[in-house]
Formats: structure tokens, sequence, C-alpha cells
């Protein structure tokens, strides 16, 4: 979740901050402390002394900067402002996180608003029907004012409720990205102020509204955190008329592609809504084709999610280096017991994916397969890969990212063979030694004698034992590029022993 300065301007409010904000909505993505050695990042929040960004100065007081908003904090205790910034973090991700778990409920709607108790005054939310199907419960009849008695009473707008809000006085219509409205409603006592949030579904159609209501006029961060209630709205009633399958689900696959919610409770989150189990192999596959149009891509993700309902797909839109008319897919595979020469992997690529990919004239270029959702970004980077270097399968371009200098340390550990992880799981399952027999082999050139002697045992053993080894992980250790391959990747393996293994 993304913050901004006026949202962490009120968290902080007891420091008394001083603030020139330029910003209109949350882009902040993270906090450190600031420093001349670093290159700032214009998404993070740098924190630090008057004195550390000015060096003539020689105030101790905390500073907040941001791009070209400041905030200045009336204390010196700077680790304390840092901890409490950081708790903001925290706060507001697991406020978002309850909100797109709230689609496990009967009524999502009442979910959210639950969410937002601590954070929000009295909310309802009203079909079109008007009919209001969730509220916020702590406050009963009589605490509010009289249009939120007869929700409490009769669940729904009365005539004198409908005539009391039109005699009020809108105050603002926020911007298309925001899409709310804040209103006076001058003869509603001790709750006169409302903000309106709209639902709409996959189709943009208006399915309801969500009305947020307060004793004084909204700030501005109240502005700002209203975007992620109406993007927790809007996901809920994606679902509706099967516009968009698991919303949730959806939402939080295209932030994995980004390395982002990369943690237990959104994994987990993940797994509920989508029904996959971590143990479960998926991989990542780009569809498109040269010069397809915008609608000829809407109607291939139509007929891919109807021919494979348990995968997820988006669109490239919003995503770095990604076309709005190429397709990623997050495909599921089934677990076997066996690999094969032309699949290593012990998992099945579900019958006929590729067969309709080529049908409909859709070039696809995949990643590895991983178990569970945690390597998603990797994979992304992977498929990528495939696709900017005309390779189908990224088998053929991983000795290049292990073996390249501008490889990051993560590029590497993904790129390494797919065989090793499998070899060194049955070693230590069987107490068989194949990795070191592979390795002492590799580095002997395929020298039968040679490698005999190194482990000490009698060639024909050895020459069952590399049979036996080639039947169960699939190696084919004629071809050079594979022999390549294994030897780098063992290489790293053996030089990196803290890196633990993947989980294939």
């Amino acid at each position: 979740m993304l913050l901004s300065m006026a949202i962490l301007e009120h968290w902080i409010s007891q420091y008394h901050p001083v603030s020139i904000i330029h910003s209109t909505e949350p882009t902040i993505s993270g906090i450190r402390l600031f420093s001349y050695e670093k290159v700032p990042n214009a998404d993070y929040l740098y924190v630090g002394r008057n004195r550390d960004f000015f060096e003539n100065s020689q105030s101790e007081e905390v500073l907040l900067v941001h791009r070209k908003d400041v905030i200045s904090l009336n204390t010196q205790e700077l680790e304390d402002v840092f901890d409490n910034l950081m708790d903001a973090f925290v706060f507001y991700q697991n406020w978002e996180q309850k909100m797109l778990s709230a689609y496990l409920n009967e009524n999502p709607e009442q979910g959210i608003i639950d969410a937002c108790k601590d954070i929000f005054g009295p909310m309802f939310f009203a079909t079109m029907s008007l009919q209001v199907t969730a509220f916020s419960r702590q406050y009963p009849r009589g605490s509010i004012n009289r249009n939120w008695d007869d929700f409490w009473e009769i669940g729904t707008l009365s005539i004198n409720s409908l005539n009391r809000m039109q005699k009020g006085q809108y105050l603002e219509k926020m911007s298309h990205a925001w899409d709310c409205e804040v209103f006076c409603e001058r003869y509603a006592e001790n709750y006169p102020y409302s903000m309106m949030i709209s639902q709409e579904n996959a189709a943009h159609k208006l399915t309801g509204q969500l009305t947020v209501i307060s004793r004084t006029p909204f700030e501005e961060y109240h502005r700002h955190l209203a975007i992620f209630l109406k993007r927790a709205l809007c996901l809920v009633a994606g679902r509706e008329g099967g516009a968009e399958q698991s919303s949730v689900a959806q939402s939080l696959f295209e932030d994995f592609l980004l390395g982002k919610h990369t943690d237990a409770a959104s994994f987990h989150t993940f797994y509920q809504m989508q029904g996959w189990k971590p143990e479960n192999y998926c991989m990542i596959v780009l569809l498109g084709k040269e010069n397809m149009a915008i609608a000829a891509c809407t109607y291939h993700v139509k007929a891919l999610r109807k021919a494979f309902p348990n995968a997820l797909f988006c669109t490239g839109y919003g995503l770095p280096g990604q076309s709005d008319r190429e397709i990623v897919c997050c495909l599921p595979l089934e677990n076997r017991k066996k690999q094969t020469m032309d699949n290593p992997f012990p998992a099945e690529i579900p019958e006929g994916f590729f067969k309709l990919a080529e049908r409909t004239g859709l070039d696809y270029f995949c990643s590895y397969p991983f178990t569970g959702v945690e390597h998603l970004a990797g994979q992304y980077v992977q498929a990528k890969t495939c696709r900017d270097r005309g390779e189908k399968f990224y088998y053929a371009c991983a000795l290049r990212d292990l073996a390249g200098l501008e490889s990051s340390e993560e590029v590497r550990r993904l790129a390494l063979h797919p065989a090793l992880d499998r070899i060194l799981l049955y070693d230590r399952e069987k107490g068989t030694s194949f990795y070191e027999i592979l390795k002492v082999y590799l580095r002997c050139e395929r020298n039968r004698v040679l490698t005999a002697r190194q482990l000490f045992v009698h060639k024909n053993t050895l020459v069952y034992r590399l049979e036996k080894m080639v039947r169960l992980f699939s190696l084919d250790l004629d071809d050079s590029y594979e022999r390549e391959y294994l030897l780098f990747s063992i290489r790293c393996l053996d030089e990196d022993k803290t890196a633990g293994p993947r989980r294939q």
C-alpha cells in the first residue's frame, strides 16, 4: 500500500508538524534514514535531522522529505519518529489486507466497514435500490442523526431522509481518480458532513454507494484513504455476473508480479482465495502476437479463462516493460511423480494450453515452474527474458542469466538448473550421493575412469549410478549446453551455501 504525506502527517500529529505538501495522491512506498551516500529514490520518504539535509544548519529538529514535500517536526527524537512511521506502514498495510480479505465474508461490504472502524467515523453501504446492507455497528440508534435512525429501524432511506439529503450542499466533487463526492447536509444534526464513494463492477456499472459520515469537514488524508476504500469495494463488485474472477486473488497476483505484498499474510490470503496449495507448481506465461488489437486481446483473455478457469490472467496495462496488448498468465500445474526428457519438472502443464495458444495465433514465453507463488516476480522476469530473446522456454536463456555480470543474486538463484534442487533433496531423503557424482563426472569431462578413481568406486558401479541418475532426473549429458549449464549451476551453488534451495 502506498501512503501519502497527508496520511503520515496525520499519523504523527503529536509532533505538531509544519508541512509544505504539494502531492495530491499516495506515492510513498517505503521509509529510509537520509544519507548523502545514497541516491534518493523518488518512491521513498527520507527521515533525518535538519542539519543532515542542510549543511549549514545547526537545527536538530526532524525533517521528513519526499520529492518536493517537506514536514518539519517539533522534536529531536529521530529514532522515535522513525519507529512511529514504520508503525504507520504496518498499520495501513494490515488495514488494506483486512479490506481485501473481506471478499471471504458472506457480506463483504460489512467486512470492509468493520475494517475501517478505527480510521473513519460512521459508515453505511446502500445498494442502488437504496437498501442498506452494511453499516458501522458500534453506533446505535439516536447516536448520529435522523438519517442514521432510519437505517437502523427500516434498513433503507425514508422519504424524509431523501428530502433532507437533497437539501444538502455539495462541497466538492473529487477527480475521477478518487470518484468521491463530499457534501454537507444542512438539516442533519451531530454529523452533517458526508463523503460518498461509488462501487462499480468490472463493466463500470454502478452497483452501490458507501457513505462516510463525519462531525467535521473531511481532511486531506481522508480523501487519500478513500481511494483504497474505493478499490476494495470495486474488487468485491467485480465478481458479480462473472465479470471478474476472484478479484482479490487477481489483485494480489498483479501485486506479486511487481514484487509487492510479498508477506506471509498476503500469500495466505491468495491461497485461500484461489484454492491453491503452497506445494503445487505454477509458472508465468506471456502470450501475445504482433500488432494485436486491444479488443482482440480482451477476446483472447475471455477464451483462455473459459478454457482454464483455475489460471489467472491479466493484460500488461500498468505493468513495467509490458504492453497492454500482451497477456500475462499465472498457470497452475498438476504435480506428478515422474518427469520426462521433454519436461524435466515434476509438474504437468495442462493439456491443450499450448495447443489453444497456437490455434489462436498467440506466441508464448514460459518461465520455470516453482512451487507456491513466492517466486512470481522472478518468474515474471524470466518470461519477459524469453520474450525479449525470442525463446519459448526459459531453459534456453538460463545459462546467460546465470553467467551474466549484470544479473542480480535473485536472478541467478532462480536460474540454477532445475534438476539440482531435486537431486539434493533426493540425496537427503535416500542417503545417496548423486550430486557429488554429477559434479565430479562433469569436472572430469565425462571421463569415467578418472571419475571412478576420484570417487573411490568401481567403474561398473559408477556406470550404474550414472544411468540411474540420468533416468531419475531427466538429464541429457550428451548435450553440451546441458553439461555447461549443470556445471555452472553447481559452481554457483557451491560458492553460496547460505542461499537456501528453491522450492521446486
